[in-house]
């Protein structure tokens, strides 16, 4: 099942000529207002429709008709696309200010659930269907803490759904501890008869009901939990996912039934091929916090919320994301050993649906025949056997595997040495629909079926107007036996007797991996070869898409090997003649933020470093990140244990500011709990007393992913900064690219 010379293929579909790559136009700041993706991916069960997301950036109108510069703001719409018929356009659905996504088809395809509300905040997301041969999108949920992740019971009649209750909404108490001292589960409701009107004058019951009156209001937060924090703020009183049934037919909205009991998460739920049970994850877990159980199960509960079972479990192991094949006489999910979260290799596996044991298990993928990370996977429409996608050496891979097969079959991959990238994708009937990113394009909407292989949909037209950089693929070996891959993209319109400046940009993780068709970094890369930059990005040891070995290669090493990687790249990509080895700057994000600062602290070849959102000191790190899990996974321990107290400074960038004497640009989000702001701080101070060239800039308000799902005009800013940062500190001719108004 291999698939043709994709590359090839987009480019002749968009109008872009394999070495010509696209018009005469420069890739500007502002093209990343007009980007548009696909995020998610549905398909009827017989192959003759797929309804799909598309996000976007919309324009805001000015307030009071004042004339100013338009603030901008994402959104995302519903597209139908009728697959029978080859001259068919997508027909949007949904418009207006909108985020609707998580399309679903109803089993007969003439219906669609989706999520309408903000992505960024659940509880205010519910649930909406819409019939596909007209008439207004209706909502079917109405639940006090939003609702997600719909799905359809086989007969199309009912709507499973997620929702998330309070601790205090859910009757009686968890069986674990509170880790709350001397304070029992709920002991503050036995005030709750309590006059109104409590003044922190009483006794203890009076007190504590006034206590958590404030505290029920977030004023203040009250802390006692091991998981404390969010994305972009800290958790108040605990909260648990719970499954909803609902009938999309039966207003109003609101009529849910709660299936689910527990102070547990339930999550991903899907309904067996029968309709009368369904299958989900959770960590259930009497004796234990859920914040200290690392994995989860697969359950499984009738409709009417009897017999809540456990379906399978593997001890030392993490299993998720259950889906029962058409028939329903086996489940797929995805399983993680525990052993070593941040370096094991994510499996997909399946299992008889009815009482199976571990015995009866079989991985299709495992270190043996396939050493990558499954990432998402759907059963296929027509056979026993399972689409999914993978990040692999430097591609992001849609392959296909069964039983039968020893190892997966590619569907798409890498062609014309120039990797592709799977973002999305849906299968029904003999067809499968799928997004994909090439260096070409940031998105086009693809179809595979019995006619052969077409475009069906180009997000981005406008692209094959601009003037497009080729991304060459190197590799190099390390003196360990390492073999580092790598790209290297030429500025737009090079001169043979010039030479350019050179950005070298690093990914995050440490474990995620970049190649060709990485969507989140196509604008950046092509905006900085616009403005007269070569541009590499490399996959260091740590990266995933490698194995197990590869990715285990940063244990105790996030500094010295990586960075030694990718100084290695540098190296060999400035004996190009037209790369000017004296005009080098450097910058990253997340990890790579981490791995920039550690960098300028090592080596003094770059005229200008950008670390932004970064982890600059790693016992900080374990206290003000969301993410703090990584210090043990990585480092072997924690900063309080002694045994592990040298390793954790000796990889931290901090332990080395007083050699930092690169310009840097430190740049981090106010609301950014993922890897926290104080850090950036430290940074900052220390350099600035020390007399370095530094600036620093927060983004109020904003998270961890402002690069990817911002604020638009924060992102514009920081593309502008990043370019303005970098433009003092080294001579670059070119003149800035502009857009021809003419």
């Amino acid at each position: 099942m291999r698939s043709l010379p994709w590359t090839a293929l987009i480019l002749a579909l968009v109008g872009v000529a394999p070495g010509a790559w696209g018009g005469q136009g420069p890739v500007v700041i502002t093209d990343l207002l007009r980007i548009r993706t696909v995020t998610s991916i549905d398909v009827a069960a017989d192959g003759s429709k797929a309804v799909f997301a598309v996000r976007s950036i919309a324009a805001l109108p000015p307030q009071d008709g004042q004339e100013i510069e338009p603030a901008y703001a994402n959104r995302s719409h519903l597209f139908l696309l009728d697959l029978f018929d080859l001259q068919a356009a997508p027909r949007q659905l949904t418009f207006g200010d909108r985020n609707d996504r998580a399309p679903r088809l109803s089993p007969g395809g003439k219906r669609v659930a989706f999520v309408r509300g903000d992505e960024e905040s659940e509880g205010d997301a519910q649930v909406w269907v819409m019939r596909l041969d007209g008439g207004e999108a209706r909502q079917v949920t109405n639940l006090d803490h939003g609702a997600g992740d719909p799905q359809w019971s086989p007969d199309g009649r009912t709507l499973v759904v997620r929702s998330e209750l309070a601790i205090d909404e859910i009757q009686g108490v968890p069986t674990y501890p509170s880790e709350r001292p001397n304070r029992d589960w709920k002991d503050a409701e036995r005030a709750a008869h309590l006059p109104k009107g409590l003044r922190p004058d009483g006794a203890r019951a009076e007190i504590r009901a006034w206590l958590a009156a404030n505290a029920d209001n977030l004023n203040p937060t009250v802390i006692t939990r091991l998981e404390f924090q969010d994305e972009q703020k800290l958790r108040g009183r605990m909260g648990f996912a719970h499954l909803f049934l609902v009938d999309p037919d039966d207003p109003p909205a609101g009529a849910a039934t709660r299936i689910t009991n527990g102070f547990f998460d339930h999550e991903r739920a899907v309904f067996m091929p029968d309709g009368h049970s369904i299958v989900y994850e959770s960590k259930k877990t009497p004796d234990t916090h859920p914040d200290r159980v690392r994995g989860t199960d697969l359950w499984r509960v009738n409709v009417d919320g009897s017999d809540d079972r456990l379906l399978l479990a593997i001890d030392g192991w993490s299993l998720e994301h259950p889906q029962p094949s058409r028939d329903g006489s086996l489940v797929a999910f995805i399983g993680r050993q525990l052993d070593e979260p941040a370096f094991r290799q994510r499996r997909l596996g399946i299992a008889p649906a009815e009482s199976p044991d571990e015995s009866q298990l079989v991985w299709l993928t495992n270190d043996e025949t396939f050493d990558a990370s499954v990432r998402r996977f759907q059963w296929m429409p027509t056979r026993t056997a399972v689409l999914f996608t993978a990040a692999m050496r430097g591609a992001f891979e849609l392959l296909t595997i069964s039983p039968g097969l020893l190892e997966p079959a590619t569907v798409i991959d890498r062609h014309d040495d120039l990797p592709v990238g799977v973002h999305a994708f849906g299968a029904g009937g003999g067809a499968i629909v799928y997004a994909i990113t090439s260096p070409a394009n940031p998105c086009v909407l693809m179809v595979r079926d019995a006619r052969g292989d077409r475009m069906v949909y180009d997000l981005n037209p406008w692209v094959a107007d601009l003037a497009l950089s080729v991304p060459v693929e190197g590799s190099l070996s390390r003196p360990d036996g390492t073999t580092v891959q790598y790209w290297l993209m030429e500025p737009t319109d090079r001169q043979p007797t010039k030479q350019y400046p050179l950005a070298v940009e690093i990914h995050g993780g440490p474990a995620a991996m970049w190649g060709p068709g990485e969507l989140s970094m196509w604008h950046e890369f092509q905006l900085l070869c616009s403005w007269g930059y070569g541009v590499v990005y490399a996959n260091p040891r740590g990266s995933g898409g490698y194995g197990y070995q590869f990715q285990r290669a940063n244990f105790q090493d996030w500094g010295e090997g990586p960075a030694g990687d990718v100084l290695a790249v540098v190296d060999q990509v400035t004996l190009n003649e037209w790369v000017d080895d004296e005009r080098l700057v450097v910058t990253g994000g997340s990890y790579a933020g981490y791995l920039t600062a550690w960098i300028v602290a090592h080596d003094h070849r770059f005229k200008a470093a950008v670390a932004q959102r970064g982890v600059y000191d790693i016992a900080t790190f374990f206290g003000e990140g969301n993410a703090w899990q990584l210090v043990e996974y990585a480092m072997g321990g924690y900063p309080f244990d002694a045994r592990y107290r040298d390793v954790i400074n000796r990889n931290s960038p901090f332990t080395y500011v007083n050699r930092i004497r690169t310009p840097l640009l430190i740049m981090h989000a106010s609301r950014d709990l993922r890897t926290g702001v104080s850090q950036s701080e430290m940074l900052y101070r220390a350099l600035k007393q020390l007399g370095r060239p530094v600036e620093y800039v927060r983004y109020p308000d904003a998270g961890h992913d402002l690069s990817r799902t911002g604020d638009p005009r924060q992102r514009l800013d920081r593309l502008a900064r990043i370019i303005e940062f970098f433009e003092r500190h080294i001579d670059n001719p070119r003149p800035a690219p502009r857009v021809n108004n003419d």
